[in-house]
């Protein structure tokens, strides 16, 4: 059973699927947000044991208004792993 669900931006980044794979094996499931979904199918294969634990949200314009309606649906934690300043 799952602790939970965990939102983690920048998904395929590399300190993210450390951390994603860290909280699988805590017992969370992942929600995961990627620019493009074709960049995260290096990190659904490495994780492929953990099934619909993770599930892959593609955001592709991060500054549209919107952009993570989507993403943030239902209830979740969220661990933003990317530290992108806008300007």
């Amino acid at each position: 059973m799952s602790k939970g669900t965990v939102l983690v931006t920048g998904a395929n980044g590399y300190i993210a699927g450390s951390t994603i794979e860290a909280l699988l094996d805590a017992g969370y499931s992942v929600r995961g947000t990627v620019r493009a979904k074709a960049k995260a199918h290096a990190l659904l294969d490495a994780l492929s044991r953990y099934g619909d634990k993770l599930e892959i949200v593609e955001v592709p314009d991060i500054a549209a208004p919107g952009a993570f309606d989507e993403a943030v649906k239902g209830n979740f934690l969220a661990y933003p792993s990317s530290n992108h300043a806008g300007g």
